[in-house]
């Protein structure tokens, strides 16, 4: 099989609408990546991981053979096609496959989540695989995505990216650490203001590439933005992929989650930012809009809340005088959350007396971790991160840290068995205990970032796997899930209400040591 498709997210047409006047790293799943399930967010992995090897140089070739994936592979019988002939059982296949693997979703989440690690990314891309049945097994092989690349881009061909442009792009990501760090010890709203104001210092809005027969190219990325070039500027792509990757760089006090969206304004193409605050809110942050000599200058348009339209879709956003009508593509609904992302009715007030809480001798423990963190570090469950006075609340929580956890609110309990991984000291007693208790295996990775379902199953099977009244209703859980149960039974000791006050559980995010301590407070408190 093989089908083309047009980016349309990114096109050469997202050049932004001003009114002049008057108007990851790429490790881990990032926030549209956290959306995906089954075969999508395997095939997602792989992708992101290879895309961050060309960013790095790691590779120049942009066509991308992917190792065969068992979540493609299934028995005939899993088909229903056991005894049936070939051609017939191929069909079979051909029909699971478009249930279970959609390309084009992954490729949107891909362009969404990689800021940084897709600057050499054209406007097109093609996928092929062909399909196979082998004895009893019928399955998608040679899968192979190939991505066009830009023609500033371009080190020999279409899908071979310049050596030299991607030692700018890592002078540019230097750049872009330098003022993460210049302001790490600023409050959450301070370092987003800080953000935005520097963008808006660096660039202005490159018109000349907004006529037609300009190709897609450096005005559209972020390092136009960090080249440290001040004749080098962007269009509305460049200013907000410029501040998605600053956020994608920055260690949060709060639960901030930084999206790129695109659509219209005013009737005109363009692409912005949605923040998630520690308030759980979600507010627009429209730097283009916040440069100088645009309706929204200096910060009308920064964490900036709207009147909602067309059944969330479209938003209405006062500017006092005056307001800006924004439109998200149809390609945005269901990316983030179900539907569109929802933002605040009301724009967002920082109040800088909650801006740096303090929990149980920790000092960067922000007030909605305050009480969770501080009744576990009074229970002995949490000591600090790395021996310091820190909590680290928003580092990524691996397995060996929340069997460490539950092990010590466990009581330490002593175990006969020792188990067939070895980590580090302090943490061995913790794995040998999880392993007697059989919540883990001989497969183990100690080192593995731990996911919302598995976090939640530690717990449940901690507590002797306790069993629900009835089943949780969430549209990202199957009913047949190995943590399906543990999800349930969290749902009905309130452990958690679903991700984001949506209809799902995210089970594939990865969980943080605030997020970690705020289950196991509610699962023991």
């Amino acid at each position: 099989m093989k089908k083309r498709w047009t980016a349309a997210l990114l096109a050469l047409a997202l050049a932004a609408t001003l009114l002049p006047g008057t108007a990851l790293a790429a490790e881990g799943v990032g926030p549209a990546g956290s959306r995906l399930t089954g075969a999508d967010l395997v095939v997602y992995r792989a992708l992101k991981d290879e895309v961050a090897q060309i960013a790095d140089g790691t590779r120049t070739s942009t066509v991308v053979s992917l190792p065969d994936q068992d979540a493609l592979s299934w028995t005939l019988s899993e088909l229903g096609a056991a005894g049936d002939s070939e051609s017939a059982a191929i069909d079979k296949l051909k029909e699971k496959v478009a249930d279970t693997l959609h390309i084009e979703r992954v490729y949107t989440a891909l362009v969404s989540d990689c800021a940084y690690e897709m600057f050499w990314r054209g406007a097109e891309y093609t996928y092929k695989f062909s399909y196979s049945i082998q004895g009893n097994r019928a399955s998608v092989r040679n899968l192979t995505v190939t991505f066009q690349v830009a023609e500033a881009y371009q080190g020999g061909g279409e899908t071979t990216v310049s050596a030299d442009k991607v030692a700018a792009a890592k002078r540019a990501a230097e750049n872009a650490k330098a003022i993460v760090d210049k302001y790490q010890d600023k409050s959450d709203y301070e370092k987003l203001a800080a953000y935005c104001q520097e963008i808006c210092g660096l660039v202005s809005f490159d018109y000349a590439a907004t006529a037609n027969g300009v190709p897609y190219g450096d005005p559209w990325q972020l390092m136009n933005v960090f080249d440290g070039d001040p004749a080098t500027n962007v269009v509305c792509e460049g200013y907000a992929k410029a501040f998605q990757y600053l956020c994608d760089l920055s260690e949060f006090k709060g639960d901030i989650v930084c999206r790129t969206v695109t659509g219209s304004m005013n009737g005109g193409d363009h692409m912005w930012n949605v923040v998630q605050m520690e308030d759980g809110k979600n507010y627009m942050v429209d730097v283009t809009n916040c440069d100088s000599g645009t309706i929204g200058a200096p910060d009308k348009l920064f964490l900036a809340g709207g009147t909602r339209e067309d059944g969330g879709r479209a938003y209405i956003m006062p500017l006092n005088p005056g307001s800006m009508a924004y439109a998200y593509r149809d390609e945005q609904k269901d990316l983030y959350t179900d539907g569109y992302l929802e933002l605040s009715g009301s724009a967002y007030v920082y109040d800088p007396s909650a801006a740096q809480p303090e929990a149980a001798g920790f000092t960067d423990v922000p007030s909605w971790f305050e009480t969770e963190v501080a009744w576990a570090a009074q229970k002995g469950i949490t000591k600090g991160y790395g021996g310091s006075a820190t909590f680290a609340p928003n580092v990524d929580c691996t397995h060996t840290q929340i069997l460490t956890f539950l092990w010590r609110a466990a009581d330490e309990p002593t175990s006969t068995t020792r188990a067939p991984i070895t980590v580090e000291t302090w943490y061995q007693d913790a794995i040998n205990w999880a392993y007697e208790q059989k919540m883990i295996d001989d497969d183990f990775d100690p080192d593995a970032p731990c996911t919302r379902s598995q976090a939640v199953r530690y717990i449940w099977q901690a507590l002797d796997a306790p069993e629900a009244s009835e089943a949780a209703s969430f549209s990202d859980v199957d009913a047949d899930a190995p943590y399906a149960g543990a999800v349930s039974w969290a749902v009905e000791k309130g452990v958690t209400r679903g991700y984001g006050g949506s209809d799902t559980f995210a089970p594939d995010r990865v969980c943080t040591r605030g997020e970690i301590a705020a289950f196991l407070y509610r699962a023991y408190h």
